[in-house]
């Protein structure tokens, strides 16, 4: 699957264009769709969560998830074309994280609590969820952007390959499952809020090269995410992953067992404890990664240039690993996943024992795999 095969020619627009789409208003546990346009061609789009909600309770102390605040009223974002061609299926944390490790920066999130909601919606602080006392005001903002250009690759390696064509196609849609507000609380916190009066919206902005020739193809680069649980200390358990595409990474965010209690949000945090060893081996017998996780998250610091710092003994990067497979940054070198090349991937991975961490509830790893898949 040579990229040149699919795209005809490079293309590298005068300016970007970007339009607003229409917001969508969340609505807890539910599912939303929105149209994409069909007359460009996608660079990423741009997902902004804004608004206030009232949180009220008689008795507790109402504790955030850090991975707050779009991580936990977003199961996923996915990108659907033609009904049946899925571009991405996501989570908010995993496309923070990208964002991380591509531009060593972080996008907005922001919230503050107070009798009423901050002026025209901006939030006050660089804070996950915040919960004021009973009857005040949280007002809420957070973005993420989903990426279709290969943000692992250099402008002329790749990076132009894997724009979304949409011109021509029959339906191509943003859908966002929403939780319910609860999810806000850590695990375990078991204060009785009660969120009413919910002015969230969801603002998506498109980034475009709509002068792209309609009869140009790209490669999609794909992403899928799942969870993987864990009960006990493991020793190489082997995931299958998915073959019949090229694949360019593996990003995995590990989040121990614990039960939390009801007035901290200490249950299921990110763990740099959890996984012990990480390896890709190909065919059974071809080994492309054998590492340490500690190690793996180290290589991420330096070769994306992660400043991560901890601070009350807590870092971004806790819990996350990412397995970079594109040599110097170039798509035509991630790993090749068809057959007859690849008859077998696995990825094995190995957990701590159970004097290290928790598996009460049980121990999970979320893994999201960046594919190179010819539409």
């Amino acid at each position: 699957m040579a990229a040149e095969n699919i795209v005809k020619k490079q293309y590298y627009p005068p300016s970007e264009t970007a339009r607003r789409l229409p917001q969508v208003t969340f609505s807890e546990s539910g599912l939303s769709s929105t149209d994409l346009p069909r007359d460009t061609v996608l660079k990423s789009l741009q997902i902004r969560l804004s608004g206030a909600v009232t949180t009220t309770y008689g008795s507790g102390t109402p504790v955030a998830d850090a991975q707050s605040i779009m991580d936990n009223l977003v199961q996923y974002f996915a990108i659907q074309i033609d009904g049946g061609r899925i571009v991405k299926s996501v989570r908010p944390h995993m496309l923070r994280l990208q964002q991380l490790y591509n531009t060593n920066v972080l996008a907005e999130r922001r919230c503050s609590a107070a009798a009423a909601a901050a002026t025209d919606n901006l939030a006050l602080a660089d804070a996950g969820m915040t919960y004021g006392t009973t009857g005040q005001v949280s007002t809420i903002n957070e973005t993420i952007m989903i990426d279709f250009q290969m943000p692992y690759c250099e402008p002329g390696t790749g990076r132009e390959l894997t724009w979304l064509q949409l011109k021509g196609k029959a339906s191509a849609t943003l859908k966002i499952q929403m939780k319910p507000f609860s999810s806000l609380l850590g695990f375990g916190n078991t204060a009785p809020v009660v969120y009413s009066a919910s002015t969230l919206v969801f603002d998506v902005i498109t980034c475009e090269a709509q002068d792209v020739d309609p009869e140009l193809e790209f490669l999609d680069f794909r992403q899928t995410h799942f969870d993987e649980p864990f009960s006990s200390e493991t020793t190489s358990r082997a995931i299958d992953l998915n073959l019949n595409q090229k694949l360019a990474g593996i990003m995995m965010f590990a989040k121990d067992g614990a039960a939390g209690t009801a007035t901290t949000a200490s249950g299921k945090v990110a763990s740099n404890l959890l996984l012990t060893n990480v390896s890709l081996k190909q065919n059974g017998r071809i080994e492309l990664v054998n590492t340490t996780a500690r190690a793996l998250q180290n290589k991420n610091r330096a070769e994306f240039g992660i400043t991560a710092p901890f601070a009350n003994s807590v870092s971004i990067l806790d819990g996350a690993y990412y397995i970079n497979l594109l040599a110097r940054k170039n798509i035509d070198t991630a790993l090749d996943c068809r057959k007859p090349i690849t008859d077998t991937l696995y990825l094995y991975l190995s957990t701590n024992t159970a004097s290290n961490v928790s598996y009460t509830n049980p121990a999970i790893v979320t893994i999201m795999t960046d594919e190179i898949v010819a539409p």
